[in-house]
């Protein structure tokens, strides 16, 4: 029975055989991990050596978190990026490892732990079988545990939510205050400028 297209939360279990590597240089590109071995960079006049240790040789639970396409010099590319999941609790003290409890929705056979710090980048035909049809999901991710990972991924990347008044500091100027008024919603534009005004 073949499945549908990865959705974001969805848990597979797949070998990443394809992932999209960079070396120390910046060069990225897909490399075949069928089987482990040592990986030089493609890029012409680069001979990196490719450190692929945070690729899971073959199959694992992988949680899907989102879906691209982009154009290679032939044909577009369909792409997931991918959080790989393990039953081993060496990873239990990490805080970039949310720990997820096996349930009947999410299919795990363990309590797992999804490892945020080893996001990767895998091509789309890792999620489909021999035939081109896409894999039948094992299983899917609670609202509550999504919510946590997107947390651990704000965290592990370092994105604030909000600009700090170092931000607004650094890039305050004519420029971004006429950029912010015209946001404003019309009815409330006059007011604020008043306002605004007023405090000077």
């Amino acid at each position: 029975m073949a499945g549908q297209r990865p959705r974001q939360g969805w848990i597979y279990k797949i070998n990443p055989y394809r992932v999209s590597l960079r070396c120390r240089s910046g060069h990225q590109y897909f490399y075949d991990l069928s089987e482990p071995r040592e990986l030089t960079c493609q890029h012409s006049g680069c001979n990196l050596v490719i450190n692929s240790s945070r690729v899971f040789w073959g199959d694992h639970p992988y949680i899907i978190w989102e879906n691209n396409k982009f154009q290679d010099e032939e044909n577009y590319i369909e792409t997931f990026t991918a959080i790989p999941l393990t039953s081993k609790t060496t990873y239990a003290g990490l805080s970039t490892a949310y720990p997820i409890t096996k349930t009947a929705r999410n299919g795990l056979e363990k309590t797992s732990y999804a490892l945020v710090h080893q996001i990767c980048t895998v091509d789309g035909t890792c999620f489909k079988d021999s035939q081109g049809d896409w894999l039948v999901r094992i299983g899917q991710l609670s609202k509550d545990d999504k919510l946590k990972i997107e947390e651990t991924l704000i965290y592990y990347l370092n994105i604030n939510r909000e600009p700090t008044e170092d931000w607004f500091r650094e890039n305050a100027s004519p420029k971004l205050l006429k950029k912010v008024f015209d946001l404003l919603p019309e009815d409330d534009r006059e007011g604020d400028l008043k306002n605004l005004l007023d405090d000077f």
